[in-house]
């Protein structure tokens, strides 16, 4: 497939809502764990990079006080909603300016996305003060026969289809689906101090907010799922099975990774 200059997702697009609304009821929960278990926030200068809708940017706002401050940037930042305590900037981390010196630098679901993956994160911990903790976090997807669709209804098995062509798609755009495990490494190269990774991950049954955010991001790559093959009648019956609480799929593995700029 011909690589594709850009982001696969719209953040303006009419599906962004679907698509961050399944992200937050799936994820928010273990990144507000990770990050209370590396910054006490009451105070602190915290940077929320691709904030997409700011669910966490607007948590983080909430808990640092008055006397912390947050910044959240997107290339498209009109979903972060405005909040007391929180800062928003439309903001390129691969080519714009630096943002400042942070206590903690945070970015969910984009290093596994941009080709320019370690000039993102050069600059992520450049904002870091020193002792200052980064925290990134990006998927590991199954795919094909990995993703194991199981149901009764025949169409259950267009879900793994559809996953393959998905990723394909990703991939033409510049995505890495194994970045997620090798970014231990690359914190280690950066020269960050107490570098750790922490997991998780369930399976993923019809109508959970993991099959939302299939379904969410169906919308976005229909052009180029139907000009690798599947048809819309194939892609309606995805659609309604991901829906459907008879299927049950291995859901994406999520690695944590967090490392900290040496004092």
């Amino acid at each position: 497939m011909t690589a594709v200059q850009g982001y696969a997702y719209d953040n303006q697009s009419a599906h962004a809502v679907e698509h961050h609304d399944a992200l937050a009821a799936m994820l928010d929960t273990h990144t507000r764990r990770r990050i209370e278990e590396l910054v006490d926030l009451p105070g602190k200068r915290c940077l929320e990079v691709a904030a997409g809708a700011g669910s966490i940017a607007t948590w983080m706002a909430e808990r640092v006080g008055p006397q912390g401050h947050v910044l959240a940037t997107d290339l498209k930042p009109q979903r972060i909603p405005d909040y007391p305590g929180l800062e928003v900037r439309q903001h390129d981390i691969t080519s714009d300016e630096p943002l400042g010196r942070y206590d903690l630098v945070h970015a969910r679901l984009l290093l596994n996305h941009l080709p320019e993956r370690r000039t993102a994160l050069r600059n992520m911990i450049g904002a870091l003060q020193p002792g200052g903790a980064v925290l990134t976090e990006d998927f590991w997807p199954t795919v094909g026969e990995e993703l194991v669709a199981y149901g009764p209804d025949p169409a259950h098995a267009l879900v793994a289809r559809y996953q393959t062509l998905h990723l394909q798609i990703l991939a033409s755009h510049g995505n890495d689906r194994n970045w997620s495990r090798g970014a231990l490494l690359a914190f280690q190269d950066e020269g960050l101090a107490d570098v750790r990774v922490t997991v998780h991950g369930s399976s993923w049954r019809g109508g959970d907010p993991g099959c939302r955010l299939l379904r969410a991001g169906m919308g976005q790559l229909h052009d180029q799922v139907i000009a690798l093959g599947m048809t819309d009648e194939e892609l309606e019956q995805v659609a309604e099975a991901l829906m459907d609480p008879r299927l049950i799929i291995n859901g994406y593995l999520v690695y944590l990774t967090s490392g900290r700029r040496p004092a």
